[in-house]
């Protein structure tokens, strides 16, 4: 979400897959969540939040749907078990993340790197 609010790992990421550096798979949790943000907290209005969606849609390989419930416990966070999730249901390699609580310390799970975008910045450069 800081994407679209300031420059930063997380806007060079995006800029990554808008040059097709890396593919950039949505995850519908994250999404429905994003739109959350941006007009609750950070006060876009309902079109401009869209707006965001909409062009991380276009600029997405994909767009996984949220898995069938209920889905294992794994993080500590309920919302976080459906993001893993549905990682896994779409086969991506790396989910990325700031949440140093529940994600980032599991590490990995079920073939899924977890790490944040500064590790994945770095990576790329290398």
């Amino acid at each position: 979400m800081p994407a679209f609010i300031a420059q930063g790992p997380p806007s060079r990421i995006i800029e990554e897959a808008i040059n097709q550096s890396l593919s950039l798979i949505l995850l519908e949790p994250t999404l429905v969540e994003l739109e959350r943000i941006l007009t609750a907290k950070l006060g876009f209005n309902s079109v401009e939040a869209a707006a965001v969606v909409e062009l991380l849609t276009d600029i997405s390989a994909a767009t996984q749907p949220s898995p069938q419930l209920p889905v294992d416990a794994v993080s500590g966070d309920p919302d976080d078990d459906v993001v893993l999730a549905c990682a896994v249901e779409a086969g991506v390699e790396l989910l990325v993340s700031g949440d140093k609580k529940h994600l980032l310390p599991l590490g990995q799970h079920l073939g899924v790197r977890i790490t944040t975008p500064q590790a994945l910045l770095a990576e790329l450069r290398s």
